[in-house]
């Protein structure tokens, strides 16, 4: 029988052939209504309390309940995060991460588009303990001192309408939730009520609602903390029912994520009541997913919501969400991301093989160390009539990176961002050392451009978009799009 034997250029073509053709699985979110799920959850202020709110969440029955859970721009250390999602998969318990801004004076900052790019670059480094990543968008929006001493509907929207597309570029397993108003709160100089900044949100984006994937609301039984939960409308415990009839939604997946009665306003056998009745209520909502009343430890000041003591015994909220029956639920649960394991090497101009410059087969060979290494592969293209040396930029890592921390670009001509779909991305300077400009492209076509991008240092960046939705933007050296009198409508070949 006659042998084959495949030759070291053979196998080292199939191994190119493997690098070339292998892809990462592509992950959506899943509609949480179509799983066995246990609404039971709770709501917390640190990411250490995540044991004690497990035994509440998946007491009496329960799998996999819910917990939300705040997180601030000063807050983002991964080893602090990670190790609350690795607790969580370990006591079968779902995050809902609420972003927030910074408080200053009693009074929160608005939200800036480089916050979300902060937090999804942040929160896409974490290991989930499920598929569905649940983001929470802000707090209460329509009361000033949750967004920097204003309301502004309108802003909030646009924010929305951002943070989809930046999360999403990201992981299309981030699952976006809100807006999370406040539904007690009247017209005023300090204030909107839900019901007109529902209104003026869609006004100003009419497309708004389709950027959430779900519905978050602080369904609470008002006035006074203290309704029955017989009680419908907009101040209740079934609020949410309101707000999306107000805007004719269509059905979405819902997340109380605040509720609960004030304890020292209701008798012990009332209020044990009025949780068993709550809890039938919201069962026997199919699009309801999860209940996260406020607040697992209160403090003094809201001592009166608490659900634990000072002694840390259950109050009687706490001791009657703890004896609903709960269910065993089966989210799917999310696949540990690969880590890379070699550095790269890195050069005065960035991160380069400086060698393999000029040669068609070694840069091909360069390629290959690069997609082992994780770093943007190297390209030739062509705009207009111009030959250009590129880097593609094409994993939301390499998006992330893109040129901050060099200096220059070396011996390159750019850096082609390519995207796996048309949208409106959002762009910034940082850690940037030197001015660029900023060409968007639609499938190789120029739409727009933005000159001369200056490099800032300012705690708040300015963020750059363009005007129209593209799938490609190419960053070059300041001034290169005038010196080259490159035009809307010129094209771009690789």
């Amino acid at each position: 029988m006659k042998k084959h034997i495949l030759s070291f250029f053979q196998i080292f073509l199939l191994l190119l052939l493997c690098l070339f053709t292998m892809s990462s699985p592509i992950y959506a979110i899943y509609d949480p209504r179509t799983i066995t799920n246990n609404l039971a959850g709770v709501h917390i202020l640190n990411p250490e309390e995540i044991d004690d709110a497990a035994k509440l969440v998946n007491s009496n029955g329960g799998k996999w309940g819910y917990v939300t859970v705040p997180i601030q721009p000063s807050e983002r250390n991964k080893d602090v995060w990670q190790r609350f999602m690795n607790r969580a998969k370990e006591l079968q318990v779902i995050p809902l991460i609420r972003i927030t801004t910074i408080p200053e004076g009693g009074t929160w900052e608005k939200a800036d588009d480089t916050d979300l790019v902060d937090f999804a670059n942040f929160l896409n480094e974490l290991d989930w303990p499920i598929e569905n990543r649940y983001i929470i968008l802000f707090n209460e929006v329509n009361r000033e001192t949750e967004w920097g001493g204003e309301v502004n509907p309108e802003k909030y929207a646009s924010i929305v309408k951002n943070a989809y597309t930046i999360f999403k570029e990201r992981s299309s397993d981030f699952f976006l939730l809100g807006p999370s108003l406040d539904s007690a709160l009247p017209n005023s100089q300090t204030s909107l009520s839900a019901q007109n900044y529902l209104n003026r949100m869609a006004k100003f984006e009419p497309l708004i609602w389709t950027y959430f994937d779900g519905w978050s609301s602080h369904s609470y039984p008002n006035p006074a903390f203290s309704a029955s939960p017989r009680k419908t409308g907009l101040q209740s415990i079934v609020g949410y029912k309101s707000e999306i009839s107000l805007l004719s939604l269509a059905s979405k997946p819902i997340f109380i994520t605040e509720t609960g009665w004030d304890q020292t306003k209701i008798t012990i056998p009332n209020l044990k009541s009025y949780w068993t009745q709550a809890w039938q209520i919201w069962q026997n909502d199919k699009n309801v997913i999860a209940v996260t009343p406020f607040i697992l430890r209160g403090g003094e000041q809201f001592s009166q919501f608490s659900l634990i003591d000072n002694s840390n015994n259950y109050t009687t909220s706490g001791q009657s969400i703890f004896d609903q029956s709960k269910l065993p639920g089966e989210p799917k649960l999310a696949e540990i991301k690969a880590k890379p394991t070699s550095s790269p090497i890195a050069t005065k101009s960035g991160w380069s093989l400086p060698f393999f410059e000029n040669n068609p087969t070694l840069i091909r060979l360069e390629n290959i160390f690069r997609v082992i290494l994780g770093l943007p592969m190297k390209s030739k293209g062509t705009l207009k009539d111009i030959e250009l040396s590129l880097e593609l930029a094409q994993t939301p890592k390499q998006w992330e990176t893109g040129l901050s921390n060099r200096t220059n670009l070396g011996d390159l001509d750019g850096m082609l961002f390519i995207f796996n779909h048309h949208h409106i991305p959002v762009f910034w300077m940082k850690n940037m050392q030197f001015p660029i400009d900023i060409i968007w492209l639609s499938d190789g076509r120029v739409v727009d451009i933005t000159p001369s991008v200056p490099v800032s240092s300012a705690d708040k960046l300015l963020t750059y978009s363009p005007r129209e939705p593209i799938n490609m933007v190419l960053e070059t050296v300041a001034g290169w799009a005038a010196t080259h009198d490159i035009v809307i409508g010129d094209m771009l070949y690789l």
